[in-house]
């Protein structure tokens, strides 16, 4: 890719740093328009070259060389009131993608209905509801620390989504609680690696429900749980069931051809091809479920999540425990954070901690079983024989390297400062350490899994350290 797309441009930060000096969002004379925006101009560098650290599904990020990319972003927000009930929003936002590119694209637009008072409809693109901050997820300026926690954030790489939903508010007492149904279908472009082209997650049908309690005294509650129906669609998962379609085929060929090998050979060779039919019958049986498995269509998936939010006075905290589930190769993972800071002036260090556990993950249909050749005799038969073994041990290794891809222990341990320079204009720094299991890639981006540097950061036990600075605004 060109440089001027894989970076912000001097014009574009210089634009960011304008944006930054803005004070207020504008309205029009008659007050039924408003513009606003917002946005984050991000530094950050690891310990590491052999693998990046990003925002999940991202193609590219940070290493030993320092990135923007991460977290760098530029949103403008418009919203026209056509009658005191009735009104339509959008927001367009730049920022890094899975192409590893800066293309503004529609991040929201919707129509909304205040039905009454406490009732309000929605219909069109919005941010996707699955974590305590969802409608304000890329609004770093609202969030104590420099990027909503990976741990827990990565686990779903869709930020939006096509659909309606309806919020109804009710006062009980000093609580308030707004309670919100939606449904609808989302889907995004997630990078795995720095070679090929990047997968496609789907989710249609999507259901879910929400409850927000504001509890007073400086305490937010949040309860969450979505279903639906998810498809992935990978170009290098259909390689490898290209690959699980021939060991098939060549593997029928074997049982169908080895009665007629083994009567032409005979002895201990005869033998060894009669014993290996239900070898290559098995072999079959196995490279037939791998399509399945590594494409999944439509198959069930739910997110549920549960957060409790504090901000009074001087402390500021949250707290989120989630987890994700899918009957696909895609494993199920429980994410949860915690982060507390205390406000001295105009200065907010924090301090955080976060743990992503695999809970289960797929296992290989695979069968590896070596099938006998004639030794010579039947030249043809032999090199099918070598074929069908090569494609076997091939196949293995790619599915097992997809198996290995959904191993994503990891934990975080957070230090930062954010200091609120004035109004709408704050600055950050953070420092992160993470620790990675063996046999785990984590949150971090691998450039190529095939190569040797790729399959040893997988297989150690990592501890990789990531400094972070930030300029976050709103305008």
């Amino acid at each position: 890719m060109t440089d001027h797309l894989r970076r912000p441009s001097s014009v574009a930060l210089a634009a960011l740093l304008v944006c930054a000096s803005a004070h207020a969002d504008y309205h029009s004379a008659d007050g039924n328009f408003s513009l606003s925006g917002f946005g984050t101009l991000g530094i950050t560098r690891s310990s590491t070259d052999d693998a990046i650290f990003n925002y999940p599904g991202q193609g590219g990020g940070a290493t030993k060389r320092a990135s923007p990319d991460p977290d760098s972003k530029l949103a403008v927000q418009g919203t026209y009131k056509f009658s005191p009930t009735v009104s339509a929003t959008a927001q367009v936002m730049t920022k890094y993608d899975a192409e590893g590119q800066y293309i503004p694209s529609m991040e929201w637009a919707f129509a909304k209905w205040q039905a009454m008072p406490g009732l309000s409809l929605r219909a069109g693109r919005m941010g996707a509801p699955f974590f305590m901050i969802s409608d304000f997820r890329d609004v770093n300026y609202t969030s104590t620390a420099v990027r909503p926690n990976l741990e827990v954030y990565g686990q779903v790489p869709v930020s939006q989504f096509e659909g309606v939903d309806a919020s109804y508010e009710l006062n009980l007492g000093n609580t308030t609680l707004t309670s919100s149904v939606w449904t609808g279908n989302t889907k995004a472009n997630y990078a795995t690696a720095l070679t090929g082209p990047t997968d496609e997650i789907i989710l249609k049908q999507a259901v879910g429900v929400n409850v927000l309690a504001d509890l007073g005294n400086g305490f937010t509650l949040r309860v969450g749980r979505s279903h639906g129906k998810l498809t992935v669609n990978s170009e290098s998962a259909r390689l490898v069931s290209d690959g699980a379609n021939s060991v098939v085929e060549g593997s029928q060929a074997y049982a169908a051809l080895a009665p007629g090998a083994a009567g032409a050979t005979s002895g201990a060779t005869s033998a060894a091809i009669s014993a290996s039919i239900p070898g290559a019958l098995a072999n079959a049986d196995g490279a037939a479920q791998v399509s399945d498995l590594l494409n999944p269509k439509g198959v069930d998936s739910s997110f549920t999540g549960i957060g409790l939010g504090y901000d009074q006075d001087n402390w500021v905290a949250s707290l989120e425990y989630t987890k994700r589930k899918t009957k696909s190769f895609i494993a199920d993972t429980t994410g949860w954070y915690g982060l507390v800071g205390y406000r001295v002036g105009k200065f907010t260090p924090y301090v955080g901690y976060a743990k992503l556990t695999t809970d289960r993950t797929s296992s290989s249909p695979v069968q590896t079983n070596s099938l006998a050749n004639s030794g010579n005799v039947d030249p043809d038969f032999d090199e099918l024989t070598r074929q069908v073994n090569q494609g076997v041990a091939d196949l293995s290794a790619g599915v097992s390297m997809f198996m290995a891809s959904q191993f994503v222990n990891q934990k975080t341990s957070t230090l930062g400062v954010r200091w609120d320079v004035h109004s709408g204009l704050a600055l950050k720094a953070q420092f992160d350490r993470i620790t990675k299991d063996a046999n785990s890639v984590g949150t971090f981006l691998i450039p190529d899994p095939t190569t040797a540097s790729g399959q040893a950061f997988t297989a150690s036990k990592k501890v990789v350290n990531v400094i972070s600075l930030s300029v976050d605004f709103v305008f």
